[in-house]
């Protein structure tokens, strides 16, 4: 069984670098898996589709020229 990531280590992967969809799934790929599987503070089970999905529905990520970004303002704090 995978260890489930903390959404906040996708958002801080994009505050560092703002970066495509396909750039962003290697990324993971290559530091947390192939299979790896995401959790929020609340809420766990995401693959990173579904996961973007909660980001862009709670706005705390935008698509701005073909790159996926944090939109500080909606991202919490804590980690």
């Amino acid at each position: 069984m995978s260890q489930e990531i903390h959404a906040h280590k996708i958002l801080n992967l994009l505050r560092e670098q703002p970066m495509s969809r396909e750039a962003l799934q290697q990324t993971i790929a290559q530091e947390f898996g192939q299979d790896a599987v995401f959790r929020t503070c609340k809420l766990n089970g995401f693959s990173l589709d579904e996961l973007l999905a909660f980001f862009f529905a709670r706005d705390k990520v935008i698509e701005v020229e073909g790159r996926l970004q944090i939109n500080e303002a909606n991202v919490c704090s804590h980690h």
